[in-house]
């Protein structure tokens, strides 16, 4: 294997492996920690399915292993290679449950992919404690890291006038996962009181399913750069899954942007303490904006302590 380039630079070469390019949550969250890692001076090659190059890989100094799920079958056991065989230092960074929990589960791999990691990061205390019933200590050593939101983007937008009795709803696909019954049923228990702004991927079938009720509004998603406004015309952003949230980043969002979170006891952010999520009393949103922004140089800084040892 090539040499890296990282220590005579300075900063490691970071290989940032991840399934896809669509910019869902995970992707999101990722290029938030991606830029702030760059403004700090570190290097990237963002290898996906798509960008796979066997050569660039051999230069990273480290691997930072996202979701791990949708690469071809030699891409998958070349990694597991550098991984595994050729002993290249890297950081499991979990944005869900797949790995231990649910149809893709591989209990067996998630041994060895947290276990040989000299770090793994989890995005809320939910996620590590869920984790931690299944690998043990495993899991460790282990950074948790607050959402990893862009805070200059996501905020109060001037100029849009929220209605405060309107709660929205922007998680993706609505399926039953995702809490499509706990939110049927929470609809229909409050249609008098409020209403509700849906956006979601399948936007036919949900438009369907409530097409009586006239206090719910259906739309297709919009793009990311949209959402700010989205959020700030609402009084309320809700998110009741019925699987495991990790951590539950349209919840961060909704809450940057001046809303009042409605949310359920699987939704992790929930589990940062600290940040009183859903007191209205206790919850200040220059703290929470402050965790935000530092969370992501303080995993950076964690990644650098390591980095020292094992380069």
């Amino acid at each position: 294997m090539d040499g890296g380039r990282g220590r005579i630079g300075g900063s490691p070469y970071i290989g940032w492996i991840q399934d896809t390019e669509k910019y869902g949550g995970a992707e999101l969250s990722n290029l938030t920690v991606i830029k702030a890692g760059r403004k700090l001076g570190f290097d990237f090659y963002v290898c996906t399915p798509r960008t796979y190059d066997k050569k660039e890989l051999t230069k990273c100094d480290i691997l930072v292993v996202n979701n791990f799920f949708f690469f071809k079958e030699d891409q998958f056991h070349f990694i597991c290679d550098l991984l595994f065989e050729y002993g290249i230092p890297y950081i499991k960074y979990e944005h869900d449950h797949r790995e231990i929990i649910g149809d893709q589960a591989r209990p067996k791999f998630a041994r060895v992919l947290f276990g040989r990691s000299f770090l793994n990061i989890f995005i809320s205390p939910f996620q590590r404690d869920n984790h931690l019933k299944y690998l043990g200590k495993l899991v460790e050593p282990y950074f948790i890291l607050p959402p990893a939101v862009d805070t200059s983007v996501f905020k109060p937008i001037k100029g849009i006038k929220r209605r405060p009795n309107t709660m929205v709803s922007t998680t993706g696909r609505l399926y039953e996962s995702k809490g499509y019954r706990h939110l049927s049923s929470f609809i229909l228990s409050k249609q008098d009181e409020f209403n509700f702004d849906i956006y979601t991927k399948n936007y036919k079938e949900v438009k369907e399913n409530f097409s009586k009720l006239s206090n719910v509004t259906i739309y297709p998603p919009v793009e990311n750069d949209y959402l700010p406004k989205v959020y700030s015309s609402a009084g309320y952003v809700i998110h009741l899954p019925h699987a495991y949230e990790a951590c539950g980043r349209t919840i961060a969002e909704g809450l940057l942007c001046g809303c009042k979170p409605i949310t359920n006891q699987n939704v992790g952010i929930r589990s940062f303490k600290e940040l009183n999520i859903g007191d209205e009393e206790k919850f200040d949103i220059k703290f929470f904006k402050k965790s935000l922004d530092q969370g992501v140089y303080d995993f950076w800084k964690t990644v650098w302590n390591y980095c020292n040892k094992l380069i």
